[in-house]
């Protein structure tokens, strides 16, 4: 299955003031709905000290809809995003984006 990876460059600063940096992989198969297709929102701490993952097996179980919605949440509610960290995901910020 082929991916597409997207680099977040906005800059997103959580409450606390602290930068995140964000990138989605999704998943293109043309035998599959869009709305089936996997889709996986990985981020990181600007310090390197939190990564993590939020995926989803099908694009429409995203109960997110809203990207931002979802950004600000990871970046904002700590327990939540505790959930969610991977520190094996490190591997996924050694890509080139740009």
């Amino acid at each position: 299955m082929k991916e597409t990876w997207s680099y977040d460059k906005t800059k997103r600063f959580g409450k606390d003031g602290k930068r995140w940096h964000f990138v989605m992989c999704i998943f293109n198969d043309t035998d599959i709905d869009y709305d089936e297709r996997p889709y996986e929102l990985y981020f990181r701490d600007d310090e390197k000290t939190e990564f993590g993952l939020l995926r989803f097996e099908h694009k429409k179980d995203n109960p997110y809809r809203d990207y931002n919605a979802v950004i600000s949440k990871i970046m904002n509610n700590p327990p939540f995003r505790k959930t969610l960290l991977n520190p094996e995901t490190v591997n996924v910020w050694k890509k080139n984006w740009k």
